[in-house]
């Protein structure tokens, strides 16, 4: 069992390498906007992934850098492209927004906006809906101008989360839409949101970044850090446990979650080390 599950792992991080590098090659080869983009995806959180990622490849970086020091500014730039910016006024800072966008989008031509109907909102909770994912986004954005950089050189867990600690501007203390106040409250990512950010955009990219530059150092921190990782919880993790298979360390989960997509869904039981055991002993 324990070989098998290292073999899967392996594998998918090679299958995240693949997904990598193409999006490396549509981003001329810049890591950091590269990242950005995986890191968007993954803000989605499973339903609204596709939405980011086609969100994130929207955003002009090299416009946006021009106007970093710019919390606000950066909201436009990120709000304006996700198609949130259309329409009526909701309230004054989505009208202040809204000229903002204006601006921008005429200064730096900027491509057209995102269809906003792409955002799903059904059966999610308020604090993760796309306007304070975005807001969070923004925010982190704004704070680390070299994400990336900071992330590959963080050194131990607790530094990795620190960096996805930060907070909202004020307006989304008190909103999860435009124009619909909610009680105050801090919109921090979670303690489980971050473990899956550094599940799935930090390690791949640790592994990534480690075959390019042929560190094995990278490629090894990369593989420890699942291992320092509790195991996600999801319907996969859960039905594996049932059946009697440890689950762990996030290594674990990484692993099982390949082995549903990749051999249970698509029936490749043969290639299957499980598969091949229980169909010969049958």
């Amino acid at each position: 069992i324990h070989s098998w599950l290292t073999a899967l792992q392996t594998e998918r991080f090679d299958q995240k390498n693949r997904t990598i590098t193409r999006r490396l090659q549509r981003c001329n080869q810049h890591w950091e906007d590269a990242f950005f983009i995986t890191l968007a995806r993954n803000f989605g959180f499973g339903l609204n992934g596709d939405a980011f990622e086609t969100w994130a490849n929207l955003l002009s970086f090299r416009a946006i850098d021009k106007h970093r020091d710019d919390l606000t500014q950066v909201e436009a730039f990120f709000f304006g492209q996700a198609g949130l910016l259309e329409g009526e006024s909701a309230d004054d800072y989505f009208s202040w927004m809204q000229k903002e966008f204006r601006y921008l989008q005429h200064k730096f031509e900027l491509p057209p906006v995102m269809n906003p109907s792409l955002w799903r909102f059904l059966r999610l909770r308020p604090g993760n809906f796309p306007h304070v994912r975005l807001a969070q986004l923004a925010s982190l954005y704004y704070r680390e101008r070299s994400l990336f950089s900071r992330v590959m050189e963080a050194g131990t867990l607790k530094d990795l989360k620190q960096i996805f600690a930060g907070h909202t501007s004020a307006y989304w203390e008190e909103h999860f839409m435009f124009g619909k106040s909610s009680p105050r409250r801090e919109k921090s990512i979670g303690a489980g949101a971050k473990e899956l950010i550094i599940i799935n955009t930090v390690i791949p990219f640790l592994y990534a970044y480690g075959l390019h530059k042929a560190d094995e150092r990278l490629c090894e921190r990369a593989a420890s850090l699942l291992e320092e990782l509790k195991a996600e919880n999801n319907y996969v993790t859960r039905m594996w446990s049932g059946a009697g298979i440890p689950v762990r360390t996030a290594a674990d989960s990484q692993a099982l979650l390949q082995l549903q997509k990749e051999y249970c869904d698509k029936k490749k039981c043969l290639y299957c080390r499980f598969g091949y055991e229980y169909l010969r002993h049958k």
